[in-house]
């Protein structure tokens, strides 16, 4: 007999565990002697007993006796030093668990280790010696049964041990490095938190942020985070030499900056002493502390070249004979963007100008080697008040003086309390403000408003203003209150159609207005009032006068009036 077996029923294949390989020649001098005697793979289908079987990996598990490892689902930790609550799955087996068994190491070959044991409640509480560092679990089940003996490991799960965030959410520490030169600049950065390597092409940007992190528990209860050691090199060699200014912007006394030169970390500006490209320069920036909430701070790397001493003509429009010197801010996408902020620093970047090109070093200047800017249309502030308007390529096109952006702000009904009162007010000319603003807050008598404002449109809907004594808090835009609903194109009339009575209706018009799948959409606020639109004519128009059926898509028919459902009628 063969041993390869064959089918009984669709999920199981008689076996051999001894015979002739299948496709041998049968011969009287060879026996083959199969012994069907009872075996712990044995089983019972329709009163017939069948031994020696396998099972389709399909529709059945081959062993019922294995004892299944669990699986890891997560983690979780509480505030005590040590403490984890390990949270697992048990998987499908016949042999039901008695117990878990949980290890804890710091190491992944578990030479050294920490043996936790719970009930079965897919948790396992743990309270380790290991309170810091990178501490790795695994799990094993008790099984009942035949087998009892503790199961394969689970798969490992790691566990990167800090304090735990605080519940108050602080503002946000934001590193920038900015690459001002032609060739790509690198930036490695070192930390307990994480470690980044990172390329930034010329003229670009990398930002990181301080604060927050992809490492659990980075940000320590202590409101500290790790020193960040960095290394920057690269860029293009200029003529005389090159520098690295560190700018930070917010609460400045809250990040510190030491090694290669930086000396003042007290100060908002501070400058590196060299900057060898090939080597490059080596700092530690600690954050001190993080800034409370709402506020930010920002500090900034910037790669720059020591500018030379002379310099050529000083006309900006006419153009000049020979390279000159041009500082500038870094290119931006529009006028508002150069002139609304004061944090824009009008000399962050040096720049030449040959005839009415911009290059962004000497040696592109004098070969004439035209620069690539970031937009088409690019604006560089060069004074807190005046900014220029270049091309792609640096053409300079025009010298501009700032214009501050400005708010039509709608104040003759003063302030709304909600968001739907304000987007639903026709606004007028006559009853609205305009007024400038620069740095997120409004200028002159703007100073005094607090509250929501409709910004005017002549209209309903449109935007609305948030504002803390002249301080932009933020925009609403209208609509988003709003929840779409969808109802019928056109309201049947209650003189036609009766539907609180429909054995009144005509059977036939009945099917029509039952089977009638043209919807539009309207919008509901939360206490249900209905409006056409939130934008446009139609904007916050209540829906219906009273006599009008509107269906919906759960071939309700509702009776609108002003916006409001006066009855519904399910006839279909």
């Amino acid at each position: 007999m063969a041993k390869t077996g064959y089918k009984i029923i669709q999920t199981i294949v008689q076996s051999f565990g001894n015979g002739q390989p299948s496709g041998s020649v049968a011969s009287e001098s060879i026996d083959s002697i199969i012994t069907l005697s009872s075996s712990s793979l044995s089983a019972s289908l329709d009163e017939e007993t069948y031994f020696n079987r396998s099972f389709s990996p399909i529709d059945c598990v081959e062993d019922t006796n294995a004892c299944q490892p669990p699986v890891l689902t997560g983690i979780y930790t509480g505030s005590q030093r040590g403490y984890f609550d390990l949270y697992y799955d048990t998987q499908d087996s016949n042999n039901s668990p008695i117990d878990i068994s949980a290890s804890i190491s710091q190491t992944t070959d578990f030479s050294s280790l920490e043996l936790f044991s719970s009930s079965i409640g897919y948790i396992v509480p743990i309270t380790s010696s290991y309170v810091s560092g990178t501490v790795f679990f695994k799990a094993f089940t008790s099984c009942s049964g035949t087998s009892p003996d503790r199961s394969p490991n689970s798969d490992l799960l790691s566990f990167i041990y800090d304090e735990i965030i605080p519940e108050n959410i602080k503002g946000e520490v934001e590193i920038q490095f900015v690459n001002n030169l032609s060739s790509p600049m690198e930036i490695k950065i070192r930390s307990q938190r994480g470690s980044d390597n990172q390329k930034i092409n010329p003229l670009s940007t990398f930002n990181y942020n301080y604060s927050n992190s992809n490492l659990t528990g980075s940000w320590n209860s202590v409101n500290k985070s790790s020193d960040l050691n960095i290394t920057i090199k690269g860029g293009a060699k200029s003529t005389f030499g090159n520098f690295i200014q560190r700018r930070t912007i917010g609460l400045e006394t809250l990040t510190y900056t030491t090694g290669s030169g930086f000396d003042n970390p007290s100060l908002n500006v501070d400058s590196s002493n060299t900057f060898p490209p090939d080597t490059g320069i080596n700092f530690t920036v600690r954050q001190l502390d993080f800034p409370p909430t709402g506020e930010n701070t920002t500090t900034t790397f910037s790669l720059l070249q020591v500018s030379p001493l002379i310099s050529g003509s000083s006309d900006i429009i006419s153009g000049t004979i020979t390279p000159t010197i041009r500082f500038g801010s870094t290119p931006l996408l529009s006028q508002n963007a150069s002139c609304s902020d004061s944090k824009i620093n009008p000399t962050e970047i040096t720049y030449f100008q040959l005839g009415r090109y911009l290059y962004n070093n000497r040696e592109d200047a004098e070969s004439k080697t035209r620069s690539i800017f970031p937009f088409n249309i690019n604006f560089i502030l060069i004074t807190p008040n005046t900014y220029l308007i270049i091309n792609k390529n640096g053409f300079i096109q025009s010298l501009e003086t700032c214009i501050l952006p400005s708010l039509d702000i709608f104040t003759q009904d003063g302030i709304f309390n909600t968001q739907e009162e304000a987007c639903k007010r026709i606004k007028s000319t006559l009853g609205s403000q305009t007024i400038s603003y620069k740095d997120n807050q409004l200028r002159g008598n703007g100073r005094n408003l607090s509250g929501r404002f409709p910004l005017n449109n002549n209209s309903q809907g449109g935007t609305n203003v948030i504002l803390s004594a002249g301080d932009i808090v933020g925009f609403e835009t209208c609509g988003t209150e709003l929840e779409p609903i969808q109802l019928s194109i056109y309201g049947y009339p209650s003189s036609s159609y009766p539907f609180n009575t429909p054995e009144l209706i005509n059977p036939e018009t009945l099917a029509v207005a039952c089977g009638d799948n043209t919807f539009s959409t309207y919008f509901q606020d939360e206490d249900g009032l209905i409006y056409y639109d939130f934008d446009g004519p139609l904007a916050y128009n209540t829906v219906g006068d009273g006599g009008y059926y509107f269906k919906n898509e759960s071939n309700e028919f509702l009776l609108l009036s002003d916006g409001l459902t006066l009855s519904s009628s399910t006839p279909c």
